[in-house]
């Protein structure tokens, strides 16, 4: 009875775990959908009042954005941190990296405008100009996908910091770190280093082959308390 019971208690209690585990996770992805989401609006805000201010000469940098650029962009982040860690596992670097990343973002953006078209009737997005593709996407912003992948290749670790497991994990290895043990270690290797600093000095002080040929016999027995110097003194 008693070993039933604890097995049914572990099962339990693991079954728990695996719950809690799935929450945090599915929490986590939620946290960073939204992370990629603001990101993706303000970074599209900024591009939209650079370019038109350029373009008009107009000095009130008035951007715009659609609302339902947030999932998108939530979802596309999701979908290149999935490529960036299996392109980073292969040893692909940061440059090719980013170009499939631009592949991505424009197959992604095709696919999106398509599906909103599909369900609103249009394209919040349609292009007119430019180097167009169905009016989806256009060819000749892909240098500066470009750069929007290499920027997501600098701020998906700042992202990834949302994530509650990884927050627990650098907490325990900082108290590890700053623990007794810790302390005791660095109190340990003091001694050593103290050691390695005496040697230094003693061989700092100690005169060298050539000092002492210079100085000759005299000086040696001078130096030395029971050498001929001294007797002749005496």
């Amino acid at each position: 009875m008693l070993r039933g019971w604890m097995s049914g208690a572990r099962r339990t209690s693991a079954a728990l775990r695996m719950r809690c585990c799935g929450a945090a996770l599915h929490g986590d992805r939620v946290r960073r959908f939204l992370a990629y989401g603001v990101l993706g609006l303000g970074v599209e805000v900024v591009f939209t009042s650079i370019s038109r201010t350029l373009r008009t000469r107009d000095m009130r940098l008035a951007g715009r954005t659609y609302l339902w650029m947030l999932p998108i962009y939530g979802a596309g982040g999701l979908l290149l941190e999935r490529l960036h860690a299996r392109l980073l596992k292969r040893g692909v670097p940061a440059g090719l990296r980013a170009l499939a990343a631009t592949g991505t973002i424009l197959a992604w953006e095709y696919a999106s405008g398509s599906a909103l078209r599909r369900a609103l009737g249009d394209c919040p997005w349609r292009y007119r100009r430019g180097v167009t593709v169905g009016g989806y996407v256009r060819l000749d912003y892909s240098p500066y996908w470009y750069g929007a992948a290499l920027l997501f290749e600098l701020l998906q670790n700042d992202v990834r910091k949302l994530d509650r497991a990884r927050r627990c994990a650098e907490r325990r290895m900082s108290r590890a770190a700053t623990g007794p043990a810790a302390n005791a270690g660095a109190e340990g290797a003091r001694p050593t280093a103290e050691r390695r600093r005496a040697s230094r000095r003693a061989v700092d002080r100690a005169p060298s082959h050539r000092e002492a040929r210079r100085r000759g016999p005299n000086a040696r027995g001078a130096a030395e308390p029971g050498g001929p110097g001294a007797t002749a003194s005496a």
